[in-house]
């Protein structure tokens, strides 16, 4: 079937390139001009979670998205985001379990694509932290693709891997024989393992509050005291980048 030329336009613009919608276009426009050269105490950063449908961003859905901000390496508690997600889709029983979100109780939450806009502006210039955050970025890459025309801009700081990485340097300079593989890395035990405060797990807000308290103390250890700027603390932990 022949569709019309205008057809073309709305979705691809008169240039061929996908049409970006404007909650997008400012999103990207807010992330231009980083220093990565710049002290960490002049950065802002978001830690974020998600709550989800399951864990693959092509057949599942984000239910939650909960953020809180870091202004360099102090969080800062009255800033936080947190909206519940209307999927298209089904809640299978099972997720509805692990984060007790269900179909009903979301049924008059935001649509994704107005969820996704206001975490946008809520983010602006900063950098995103988060736990395994390859998977929430995979949600939130899929649902901007969907909406809003293209992937986030904001680069990614996974704090799952940053662990990983001073748990090894940790072993080498005790002379320890044991494998920093084997530990417990999910976010509740680290939080124990290095005395920060422990939260209900599986809820977005009170999870991305968690990541911040992890993303400060591991950022602080790999400073060593020196002032550290955001590549190096992109080389010192092997970072995901996005």
């Amino acid at each position: 079937m022949t569709r019309p030329a205008g057809w073309l336009r709305r979705f691809f613009g008169a240039s061929g390139q996908t049409e970006v919608a404007p909650a997008l276009a400012a999103h990207r426009r807010a992330q231009q001009g980083r220093d990565t050269r710049a002290c960490l105490g002049e950065l802002d950063f978001v830690a974020v979670d998600t709550e989800l449908t399951g864990f693959d961003p092509r057949r599942h859905a984000l239910v939650s998205i909960g953020a809180v901000r870091l202004r360099g390496l102090d969080i800062c508690p009255g800033e936080t985001f947190y909206t519940l997600v209307r999927p298209e889709g089904e809640v299978p029983r099972d997720s509805s379990l692990i984060h007790r979100l269900t179909a009903s109780g979301l049924a008059a939450a935001p649509a994704e694509s107005e969820a996704l806009a206001r975490f946008l502006q809520f983010l602006g210039p900063a950098v995103m932290v988060g736990h395994h955050v390859h998977l929430d970025m995979g949600f939130l890459h899929a649902a901007s693709r969907r909406h809003l025309g293209g992937d986030l801009a904001a680069p990614c700081i996974d704090t799952l891997r940053l662990a990983m990485v001073f748990e090894e340097k940790r072993l080498v300079a005790s002379g320890g024989c044991g494998d920093a593989q084997s530990l417990d890395y999910g976010l509740p035990a680290l939080c124990r393992r290095y005395g920060l405060p422990v939260f209900p797990a599986h809820d977005a807000r009170s999870d991305a509050l968690a990541a911040a308290y992890l993303f400060v103390y591991l950022a602080r250890k790999c400073a060593r005291g020196r002032p550290l700027t955001l590549s190096g603390l992109w080389r010192a932990g092997r970072m995901w980048w996005g």
